[in-house]
């Protein structure tokens, strides 16, 4: 029998991330990032705000949704942004708020995480193993008709090609060649999400690469927060886990 561990570990790059490993004290929560969860060796139990349970082995949850997660065994949880490519796509696809996930890609993942966590690949390996299962999803994404309007297929690919800064929303609505308010209303109305959201998960997911080394209060400072304290909460908002949780894997 192979021999299975608990492997607590984050990820984050760019436009989403990954936590492998239990979750036994996961408290009610919603979060601006699109969700897969993947059992790897014990079920999944998904409770949502009305107390409904979903049993998933493989479950999408949509942005902004209250959810709490429970498994005493290993799993494998992606947070993707809403306006990735591969986060637009999935928003599209799922016909419910938490849905089960039957995509091919999900085996693909599972067999990864699974390798990880039976010793038979390194940290480093996964990552590389999940990037290249989501490069190869993002490319199929990118040539499905799924954006309902051209000028929200501009928007996404300006986001994702100009990820490393903040984009003042007066230029990505003159690249729609559509007055601010006008573009901020038609991004809502079809990503379901706000433009001010989009980029509070640009600032957050630019904070991963310096969050170790620094303060909480010096990293709140640098990407334009109050304080730590409100950087937390929108890092939990946005994640669904704290940055001490960050800090601890």
């Amino acid at each position: 029998m192979q021999n299975t561990q608990k492997k607590e570990r984050i990820y984050f790059h760019d436009n989403w991330g990954f936590f492998i490993g239990p979750f036994s004290d996961n408290k009610m929560h919603r979060h601006y990032a699109i969700q897969l969860s993947i059992a790897l060796n014990n079920p999944i139990k998904i409770t949502d705000f009305q107390d409904t349970i979903y049993p998933y082995t493989q479950s999408l949850i949509k942005s902004n949704v209250p959810h709490q997660l429970s498994s005493s065994g290993n799993q494998l949880v992606l947070l993707l942004s809403p306006t990735s490519s591969i986060g637009h796509y999935l928003a599209m696809y799922a016909t419910q708020e938490v849905s089960e996930f039957t995509h091919p890609i999900a085996q693909r993942l599972k067999q990864a995480a699974l390798s990880y966590v039976q010793n038979q690949i390194n940290f480093e390996t996964l990552v590389s193993e999940i990037s290249q299962s989501l490069y190869q999803f993002s490319c199929s994404c990118d040539t499905q008709d799924h954006y309902a309007d051209s000028r929200i297929k501009t928007t996404i690919a300006y986001l994702e090609e100009n990820y490393q800064r903040i984009i003042p929303v007066e230029e990505i609505a003159e690249q729609c060649h559509l007055s601010t308010s006008r573009f901020l209303h038609l991004f809502k109305d079809k990503t379901g999400i706000t433009y001010r959201k989009a980029q509070q998960w640009n600032k957050i997911s630019k904070s991963f690469a310096v969050i170790s080394t620094q303060s909480l209060t010096q990293t709140a400072h640098q990407f334009h927060f109050t304080d730590s304290a409100h950087y937390t909460k929108v890092f939990t908002e946005t994640f669904g886990f704290s940055p001490t949780t960050l800090l601890k894997s």
